[in-house]
């Protein structure tokens, strides 16, 4: 998988904000956040991604679908410019073309992608210890409308990335990451729900029973 896909799909994660310790109050605010986000089994939303990469003068966009499930993992479909989807669970990586052809690989052969999933599934399920492993966090608002700001504490994810940044309310509804190299990339969640199974489709991609 090329470095490229890769980062793209960390941008499914800057104003720089200034990065301290977590006061007690802002880590109430944190944990009332989760449980906003963790009341859901599956989170479900579209998604469109705008990369600004320095070596080209136009921005690349890509349109897809993300499905969260905490008890299967992070599921990544990109619809445009062309389509291949990502299953990112706990001890492997299912890549999924257009027509259904399956590469399965460990999270030891690819330990990059596998981290991401890692992150991705601390950020979406809520796990805010998990959340605190992977980044120094800040944050300003309110549970009904926030920010958080997110550096990168180990070495693997620093290598790529410099700062996130999440906004939301209910649910995340955008994330702009600035990317080491200088490319940046923003991606924005609409027809955001959460419920409490997966489709048949969905099911499918997962390889588990509807």
């Amino acid at each position: 998988m090329s470095q490229r896909i890769i980062n793209s799909m960390l941008a499914l994660f800057v104003a720089c904000l200034c990065i301290q310790p977590l006061n007690a109050s802002e880590s109430e605010m944190l944990n009332r956040i989760g449980e906003q986000l963790e009341q859901y089994p599956v989170i479900r939303a579209e998604f469109i991604q705008t990369k600004q990469m320095l070596a080209l003068k136009r921005p690349l966009v890509s349109t897809g679908q993300l499905t969260y499930s905490r008890s299967h993992g992070v599921l990544w479909q990109i619809h445009q410019p062309y389509r291949v989807s990502y299953v990112l669970g706990e001890e492997d990586i299912v890549e999924i073309d257009a027509n259904g052809v399956q590469k399965v690989r460990s999270v030891r052969e690819v330990p990059g992608l596998a981290q991401v999933g890692r992150v991705f599934r601390a950020m979406l399920g809520a796990n805010t210890a998990a959340l605190r492993t992977y980044f120094d966090v800040a944050l300003e608002g309110a549970p009904d409308e926030w920010k958080v700001a997110l550096v990168p504490r180990q070495p693997q994810l620093a290598k790529a990335l410099s700062t996130i940044q999440l906004e939301g309310s209910q649910f995340v509804d955008a994330i702009v990451i600035h990317e080491t190299g200088g490319d940046v990339a923003t991606i924005r969640f609409k027809h955001v729900q959460g419920v409490s199974a997966l489709n048949a489709s969905e099911s499918q991609l997962f390889g588990v029973a509807p």
